[in-house]
C-alpha cells in the first residue's frame, strides 16, 4: 500500500482546519497553505499537495451532490415512498458494476502492471458489498413489513375501541375493518 498523502498524515485538528478554509471561497491555497504549516510548526503541507487534496475534495463534493440531486429529482417525479426503491437501484448498480469487473477482469489480470492481490483483494471487497447490500436490503423489507404489521394492529385496536364507544355492531365492525384497514 502507498504511503499516505500529506494531508492524510495531517492531525485531525488540523485537517478540520483545513477542509474549512476550503469550503471557505475567500480563502486562497497559499493562505490555506501558510495557515496549516505555522500552526503545525513545520512545513508539512505543500501547494502540490494541497492542490491534488482540494481536487479530490471537489470531485467527491460534486459526485455526492450529483447523487443527492438525482435522488431529490426522483423522490419529487415518484413520491416520497420511492427512498426505498432508490436503495435497491443503487442496490442494482452494484451489481451492474461487479458483474462488469468479472466481464473485464480477464483484460484487467493481462495488464502487467497490475498484481494480481490487488484483483483478488477487489473481487473480495466487491463480493462483500454485494452481500452486504443484500443483507440490508432484506432488513430493510423485513423492518417495512414489521411496520406496516404493527401500524395494521394499531388501526384494528382504534377501529375496535371506536366501534365500542359509538355502539357499532360487530357485523359493522367487521365491514369497516374490511373497508378501511383491509382486515
Amino acid at each position: 500500500m502507498g504511503r499516505k498523502s500529506a494531508v492524510d498524515r495531517l492531525p485531525k485538528k488540523l485537517r478540520d482546519k483545513l477542509l474549512e478554509m476550503l469550503r471557505d471561497p475567500a480563502c486562497t491555497q497559499a493562505r490555506i497553505i501558510e495557515a496549516i504549516n505555522a500552526e503545525a510548526g513545520e512545513k508539512t503541507l505543500s501547494a502540490g499537495s494541497l492542490c491534488r487534496f482540494a481536487q479530490k475534495q471537489r470531485a467527491f463534493e460534486l459526485d455526492a451532490l450529483r447523487a443527492r440531486s438525482i435522488a431529490e429529482s426522483f423522490i419529487e417525479a415518484h413520491g416520497d415512498g420511492t427512498r426505498n426503491k432508490i436503495g435497491k437501484l443503487v442496490n442494482e448498480q452494484i451489481r451492474v458494476a461487479a458483474y462488469d469487473l468479472m466481464l473485464d477482469i480477464r483484460k484487467i489480470r493481462e495488464e502487467p502492471e497490475i498484481d494480481a492481490k490487488a484483483i483478488t483483494d477487489i473481487l473480495l471487497k466487491v463480493s462483500k458489498t454485494l452481500r452486504e447490500t443484500e443483507q440490508a436490503e432484506k432488513l430493510n423489507a423485513e423492518r417495512s413489513a414489521g411496520i406496516r404489521k404493527d401500524a395494521l394492529a394499531d388501526a384494528e385496536q382504534a377501529v375496535e375501541k371506536g366501534c365500542a364507544k359509538a355502539g357499532v355492531t360487530a357485523e359493522a365492525m367487521g365491514i369497516i375493518k374490511k373497508q378501511f384497514i383491509g382486515l
